[in-house]
């Protein structure tokens, strides 16, 4: 199993805890027994039956029965559900979950507090479609556990103690271990892999994000697919030739025997390889046409002079390059989380297009009609 940091666990003088406890797992279409406090414990009344909460719009309703309060249905996961609880319980330890669960920085979640119950919601249904595909053992959760007090020197009666001082139960704790394991199985196994950034990526948020208006000193490695408009009948055909040498370049034919077999200018023979040039060097035409390009991308096919072009930018350097090179950890870090974070999503997405997720109040006929 991937292992996680435990250090991120501890801090200096306290411990800091993993995410919110489990799901209760009861039947879907029933409710779960929520008992009170002991402070509170009164026994038990006669059932009244006005004591029965009207159901509310979209959530099944809480009912009281001999001094208990049913807990409310939110939603359910293939064969596990969301609870009223859970969303109050997200909320008792939404603090930690900021510090600690490694999936949380981006979503709605981290970046407004406070939040709805339908944003907590949607969280907890993507978390619970993540436990279910990497579910983790009660083994492996004590193992990660004894891991954690093996680096830091401590036992467990030392762990439960923290644990209550902070006003949590270790039964909690071990659920959110639990939790937290699975979230980083995601990561090693599904998302990580997918996720590289190359030099170019680097460089392409460098000139167009943090350098952007800066053009001092840039210079443009170029290639070139171009054909006159003179040698074909009319601009129509000029374009279905252009348009076409896009669209093999789309599907993987390299530029450079596009060039060879389209192109009518001189650079043809040598895969349309143009060379490198300062912007005070180039038409107006092309000024344009780079200023978005990215590094390895084709523009769209433009006219000037009596001719269509398309460009492809090979590199980008810049008198700024010191700079670049200072800024690029850093630009390498801001692309990897964004990938990460984009890659989870669509994770997410296929998970959901292959999971039954229903909603309290939706019609489930409806809802397998959609489907």
């Amino acid at each position: 199993m991937h292992r996680i940091s435990s250090l991120n666990l501890l801090s200096p003088s306290l411990l800091t805890f993993l995410m919110a406890a489990a799901l209760p797992q009861i039947a879907f279409g029933e409710t779960a027994p929520v008992e009170p406090a002991k402070s509170d414990v009164r026994p038990p009344e006669p059932e009244k039956k006005s004591l029965a909460k009207k159901p509310t719009t979209g959530a099944a309703p809480v009912k009281i029965t001999h001094g208990r309060t049913l807990d409310r249905l939110e939603a359910s996961v293939n064969s596990s559900i969301v609870l009223g609880s859970d969303i109050a319980r997200f909320r008792k330890l939404q603090k930690l979950r900021v510090q600690l669960d490694p999936l949380l920085s981006g979503t709605i979640v981290d970046r407004k507090i406070p939040n709805t119950d339908a944003e907590i919601r949607e969280f907890l249904i993507n978390e619970l479609l993540i436990t279910q595909q990497f579910p983790v053992s009660d083994a492996e959760v004590e193992q990660e556990i004894n891991n954690i007090q093996n680096n830091n020197h401590i036992d467990r009666a030392t762990l439960r103690n923290a644990l209550k001082d902070q006003g949590f139960d270790f039964d909690d704790y071990f659920e959110l271990i639990r939790i937290s394991a699975s979230k980083q199985n995601l990561i090693g196994r599904e998302i990580r892999p997918k996720v590289s950034i190359s030099d170019t990526d680097i460089k392409n948020y460098f000139y167009n994000m943090a350098d952007r208006n800066n053009d001092a000193g840039r210079s443009f490695h170029l290639q070139i697919i171009s054909v006159a408009l003179s040698s074909y009948k009319n601009t129509k055909g000029a374009y279905q030739v252009i348009d076409r040498a896009v669209a093999d370049i789309k599907n993987g034919e390299p530029f450079e025997e596009v060039a060879k077999r389209v192109s009518d200018h001189d650079s043809a023979k040598n895969g349309g390889e143009l060379g490198i040039f300062t912007e005070d060097q180039m038409l107006p035409s092309f000024k344009k046409q780079l200023k978005d390009l990215r590094i390895g991308h084709i523009s769209s096919p433009f006219e000037s002079d009596g001719r269509i072009y398309i460009l492809k930018l090979l590199d980008l350097k810049s008198a700024d390059s010191d700079r670049l090179n200072k800024m690029k950890d850093d630009i390498r870090n801001r692309l990897a989380v964004s990938e990460f974070q984009h890659q989870i999503s669509l994770w997410q997405e296929r998970q959901r297009q292959v999971s039954f997720i229903h909603y309290a109040g939706q019609s489930v006929v409806k809802e397998l009609s959609n489907r």
